[in-house]
């Protein structure tokens, strides 16, 4: 899209609207107006509607500024927005889009057809490494957003996150480049902060939930006000003779604050060892509270000034002291207008492409309109007498050159048009089957891993041969066998770390052991578990951390009833397989709730970063936590290691909460054999894909 010459740049924020218009004259950048218009009240207040007193605020300003002939840009809050970085390995910059939409749709936690987004690269001659940041919102977030500005005819043609309007701002104001020492600005807004740092030309962004309405909230609390007054006092809170009593207040909020911002740091520091933070820019008018660059310098050990002026633009005339007041709350909407113009660096647009064909078309209108009323005027001079003197064929010509242009300017902007539909098709849909590229041999490893852990138990051919008769010889209190009932895994990706996980659940049933379930499982699933936590070829290292081991001490008793010969194609199934073949599973679950309708939901359920570890379930559990080559922690050795017939008979109808209430085991005729005490149990643990997914490890040792 040509860049104007002119644009307004419009940031809605919780307290005002503040927008200036720019215009560019050769090298110069050139402030034509600005506004800065404060809501009746701020739209965090408890009492307030947001959407009503936006409304009436924008009201004001369309009154109040002349926006027609100028296109507008506008912002959202980062925390509307997702913004995420990533290093892209050196490759033909032709590939980079591919790369990109397939690293888009790993970043961002929605379907991709949910939602508006673009990237933007950062590269540099010295460093052969690329680095893209990726930026989407929500379709609803965005449609609520310009429906708003289109009640009063404002129809954006650049939409973009606010931390990127304010690193562009930053980046122009103090002509930062790839030699510059790295810039953090912290802009505090009411609802949230960002903390976005320039650096060698590019950018990195952090958003977290603490802004200026936080420090209200405390006063409103410490005070025992309601939040209008609280706002109030401290935006006085300079002159207040009642400022020492406010700090004493607001200083939980102070250390959140400082908590946050080195957090941030140290995060892009660890990425950016290079490039050591040396200077902090304060914005926002949450920057007025006194003390606050004070504290803040003296927790970070690093200078914290406020940006109260700009260096490359200004305001002439009467309204310059109005300007320099509001400067600190101009850094936004400075950014957008310059990506108005086409002086921003980074040029990322979340605005949907439906509305820029809107405003092709609207452009394309009058060219129409001018079109048919030339083809008019000129189909009437086709029916002129052929008396007509000379002068008057001579403006029939001239009418045919003009609509001969205008039909070339309509071609050039349905060339355009034909240009944006394009860009709309370019990964509108990127489907969940790309998260799994490069790692098809995942999941089958993790299936042979659970066999081969359930068999660590050591159950003899005569239970591997699946024979009722073998089965039924076995003596109960020696039958040493870890049947699968269910295995599932939930996919995660840490968003601050870029690591690939899998959350692994083994649902099992074993038998009758010397020892307790908690023991017996501990010694057999967990051991072999701790024991091959890293190996060559397999793609991925379990946790050790990670492996939860939960039982139910309560066994269930199959009975007295005669096992059932299986049928010929289980027997035959049996015998081409071998004495590798792992326990049958079918018959195990076979009871109660289909297999899949008590487990299928949650298999297919997804979690994104949460925790993973045992639950509290109803007593009837224990949560064993392995950690090194420790066998079992004090806790469950101590627990009770025999249940007796009474107990069992008692305890026969209970189900673990732990266990999500699995179907009952079939216990007539199963795997177990006719006198068998079955024990249900849940293995937990985190497999860690490696760099590569699928790619072999390198180098890699059993621990």
């Amino acid at each position: 899209m040509p860049k104007s010459q002119s644009a307004w740049g419009i940031e809605i924020g919780a307290f005002a609207i503040k927008a200036i218009r720019l215009e560019r004259d050769g090298d110069e950048v050139l402030v034509r107006d600005f506004a800065f218009i404060p809501h009746a009240k701020p739209l965090t207040s408890p009492e307030s509607d947001p959407t009503e007193i936006t409304r009436l605020t924008l009201q004001q300003f369309i009154a109040s500024k002349n926006l027609e002939d100028h296109p507008t840009v506008i912002s959202v809050p980062g925390h509307v927005g997702l913004a995420r970085f990533a290093k892209l390995p050196p490759v033909d910059p032709k590939k980079i889009p591919d790369i990109v939409k397939f690293e888009a749709a790993q970043q961002i936690p929605f379907p991709m057809e949910e939602v508006e987004w673009d990237y933007q690269t950062f590269s540099s001659d010295d460093n052969p490494e690329v680095e893209v940041g990726i930026f989407a919102i929500t379709k609803d977030k965005i449609a609520e957003r310009l429906g708003l500005y289109a009640e009063f005819g404002i129809r954006p043609e650049i939409v973009t996150l606010g931390p990127l309007a304010a690193f562009n701002a930053l980046s122009f104001d103090l002509t930062l480049n790839e030699q510059s020492k790295p810039v953090v600005a912290l802009d505090i807004g009411t609802q949230s902060s960002d903390v976005v740092i320039a650096y060698g030309g590019r950018c990195w962004v952090r958003t977290f939930p603490l802004g200026g309405t936080h420090f209200t909230d405390a006063l409103a609390e410490s005070f025992r006000i309601k939040y209008g007054k609280a706002d109030k006092l401290k935006a006085e809170s300079a002159s207040s003779k009642y400022a020492r009593q406010m700090m004493q207040a607001m200083k939980p909020v102070f250390n959140d604050l400082v908590t946050d911002v080195q957090r941030s740091i140290g995060h892009y520091q660890m990425s950016h060892p290079e490039s050591p933070i040396q200077q902090v820019l304060g914005l926002g008018s949450t920057f007025r509270i006194p003390g606050l660059r004070k504290f803040l310098s003296q927790q970070l050990n690093i200078e914290v000034q406020r940006l109260d002026e700009f260096k490359r633009i200004r305001v002439e005339g009467r309204e310059a002291a109005d300007f320099a007041a509001n400067s600190v709350n101009f850094v936004t909407a400075y950014g957008l207008a310059l990506q108005g113009i086409g002086l921003a660096r980074i040029s990322v647009n979340l605005a949907p492409l439906r509305g820029i064909r809107e405003k092709v078309w609207a452009a394309k209108n009058k060219w129409f309109i001018a079109a048919a009323c030339v083809s008019v005027a000129a189909s009437a001079g086709l029916f002129l007498r052929p008396a007509l003197d000379s002068q008057a064929l001579k403006s029939g010509e001239d009418a045919v050159r003009k609509a001969e242009r205008v039909v070339q300017q309509g071609k050039g902007l349905k060339s355009q048009l034909d240009q944006a539909n394009g860009m709309g098709q370019t990964g509108a849909t990127v489907t969940n089957t790309m998260r799994l590229a490069g790692q098809r041999d995942v999941w089958p490893q993790i299936v042979r891993d659970a066999f081969a852990m359930s068999l660590s138990a050591k159950p003899g051919t005569e239970l591997l041969a699946e024979s009722p008769v073998a089965i039924a010889a076995i003596e109960p209190s020696k039958i040493r066998l870890i049947a699968i009932e269910d295995l599932s895994g939930a996919y995660l990706f840490g968003e601050e770390d870029k690591s690939r996980s899998i959350d692994v659940t083994v649902k099992v049933a074993f038998a009758n052991m010397d020892r307790t379930a908690a023991t017996f499982l501990n010694e057999t699933a967990g051991k072999w578990l701790r024991e091959n936590l890293d190996r060559p070829g397999v793609p991925y290292t379990i946790d050790v951390n990670t492996i939860k081991l939960k039982t139910d001490e309560n066994p269930i008793s199959t009975g007295t009833a005669t096992a059932t010969e299986p049928d010929a194609s289980a027997a035959a199934s049996s015998e081409s397989t071998g004495a590798s073949t792992p326990p049958p599973t079918q018959t195990a679950a076979s009871g109660g709730a289909p297999a899949g309708d008590s487990q299928g939901s949650r298999s297919r359920r997804r979690r994104q970063g949460e925790g993973f570890g045992s639950e509290s379930g109803s007593g009837l559990s224990k949560g064993i936590g392995s950690s090194g080559s420790d066998p079992l922690p004090t806790e469950v050795e101590e627990s009770t290691a025999t249940t007796t017939p009474a107990a069992q008979s008692r305890e026969e109808e209970k189900q673990s909460t732990d266990l999500e209430q699995v179907a009952p085991l079939d216990l007539q005729g199963s795997v177990f054999g006719p006198k068998a005490t079955v024990y249900r149990g849940e293995i937990t643990f985190r497999v860690r894909l490696r760099d590569g997914a699928a790619k072999p490890a390198e180098g890699a040792s059993n621990p």
